[in-house]
């Protein structure tokens, strides 16, 4: 099943992806804490998601979902070693990903819906821990603003 999954979602650079789109739940999950308020990032993702044309409305529990992952680790610069490090301290390292999830039908399979993740962007992390929570804002702005180019470029 998984396999056929694979084989059948649209890859992350597909076109017509977004087409259609027009209500989605939007998701925070934060794995590793980076000094970031989940609902604070919940509130700038769905403030960004208001100012898109056509109106995309938010609707949880929806077919078809946003996500936004962070997952950061802190790493001493002992457990660094072998990396030029300009002081010694803590460091974060992670990604965000921002992943829109569509409901698809398996061709062959059984019938109904399975989610799929059909879009995908990440950005990398890695900065000293006191810049974690500025960095992880920073990269959100980026991936949301790569989200709203690719829905402007399916109308």
């Amino acid at each position: 099943m998984v396999l056929g999954l694979l084989t059948t979602a649209p890859s992350a650079s597909a076109a017509g992806v977004l087409d259609g789109l027009t209500r989605l739940a939007v998701t925070i999950e934060v794995k590793q804490p980076a000094d970031v308020s989940a609902h604070d990032l919940k509130q700038r993702v769905l403030t960004a998601l208001a100012a898109l044309e056509p109106d995309l409305i938010v609707a949880e529990g929806g077919p078809d979902r946003l996500q936004l992952a962070i997952a950061i680790s802190s790493y001493s610069s002992s457990e660094l070693r072998g990396f030029p490090l300009p002081f010694s301290g803590t460091y974060a390292v992670g990604t965000v990903r921002l992943t829109l999830h569509r409901a698809v039908q398996i061709v062959g399979g059984p019938p109904g819906v399975v989610p799929a993740g059909v879009w995908e962007r990440e950005r990398h992390i890695a900065t000293r821990s006191s810049a974690a929570a500025r960095a992880v804002h920073r990269a959100m702005a980026e991936l949301l603003d790569d989200f709203v180019a690719a829905r402007r470029a399916s109308r």
